[in-house]
């Protein structure tokens, strides 16, 4: 089993002071002779060193922890984020504790209690609810609270989140440009988190620079955003048009894989032809015959500018912050 400092001082004579400069390689600074640094060395290569976090956490007021509280690791966005977000913990010896609130504010409350409780440095959250924790709201604990993905109003902290307006529009655009007639539906999940309207929003607009009428006939929602919706949404929608679309766009990976499921199952198969639109990319969509237009989220960069305002002093009069607006990539296959 590996030592404490404290054992290490113990077990050879020498001082926790000394001990503690030669880990941190500071013998020549504080002149530690080389035989009392070779022989902490040569114990520690043997025995090991382990660091009690908790004394360490006490003498510099931190925990050297992050908190990242997401919908659904489920979702392929979310995952991708978080293992970016992790790798640039790792870099800083930072410990990264994800919880998941599967869009239920219960959990999500439960989530941020119990990291908070943890004494997080900082607490990254994608929230499903516009209200605000009591806890949040005072800020009186340490850690840096940053929102992401969904940037409501309410919250009255610093916000990183895609540009799904821009996505959204972009995408809509292409799809009504290639589509059979001018035909694109929009297939949303979880339809009132901020980032889903953005994503309606540029939808209706690129309905609206092409001529088409009666737009809210366009969009059909479901508040899950699972395939289970994309199923749903999907058989409503060929039941409501005695036939397959001609072209529909979605607003996850997640709602797509329902909604394709529930076409094969209810058409007997995929037509090559159907072109299909999607929030996120994936490279799986690559084995598909279809033409397909999908909204990449720039994950990395996102974590970068997460993690950059996770670390930044906490703002103590708890005044609403500043948004950070990433781009999104438009990625088209087999056009």
């Amino acid at each position: 089993m590996s030592k404490t400092v404290e054992e290490i001082a113990k077990a050879t004579g020498f001082s926790i002071t000394t001990v503690r400069f030669v880990i941190n390689g500071q013998t020549d600074r504080y002149r530690i002779s080389a035989k009392t640094r070779q022989a902490i060395e040569d114990y520690i290569a043997i025995h090991g060193y382990s660091i009690n976090h908790a004394a360490r956490s006490l003498k510099l007021a931190r925990t050297e922890t992050i908190g990242f509280v997401v919908p659904d690791l489920a979702n392929a966005y979310f995952a991708r984020l978080m293992a970016a977000l992790e790798a640039r913990c790792n870099e800083r010896n930072l410990l990264l504790l994800t919880l998941a609130s599967h869009e239920s504010p219960e959990l999500e409350n439960r989530a941020i209690t119990s990291l908070l409780e943890r004494d997080v440095d900082g607490l990254a959250i994608a929230p499903c609810q516009s209200l605000v924790l009591p806890q949040l709201r005072s800020n009186k604990t340490r850690a840096s609270i940053v929102a992401f993905d969904r940037g409501y109003p309410s919250w009255p902290f610093p916000a990183v989140v895609s540009d799904n307006y821009q996505g959204g529009l972009e995408m809509a655009r292409r799809m009504l440009q290639e589509s059979a007639g001018g035909e694109c539906f929009f297939l949303c999940a979880h339809a009132d988190s901020p980032s889903i309207q953005d994503r309606i929003r540029g939808f209706e607009k690129a309905c609206a620079e092409s001529g088409v009428d009666d737009v809210a006939s366009r969009i059909w929602t479901d508040a899950n955003d699972s395939p289970d919706a994309g199923r749903h949404l999907m058989r409503i929608l060929i039941d409501e048009l005695r036939r397959p679309p001609a072209a529909f766009m979605c607003s996850s990976l997640l709602v797509l894989e329902g909604a394709l499921l529930q076409l094969r199952e209810q058409m007997g198969s995929i037509d090559p032809s159907l072109l299909i639109g999607t929030f996120d990319d994936h490279a799986m969509l690559d084995l598909l015959p279809n033409r397909i237009v999908a909204v990449r989220q720039n994950e990395k960069a996102i974590a970068e500018r997460l993690f950059e305002r996770l670390l930044a002093p906490r703002d103590p009069a708890g005044l609403p912050g500043e948004t950070d607006t990433v781009p999104c990539e438009v990625i088209c296959r087999n056009f």
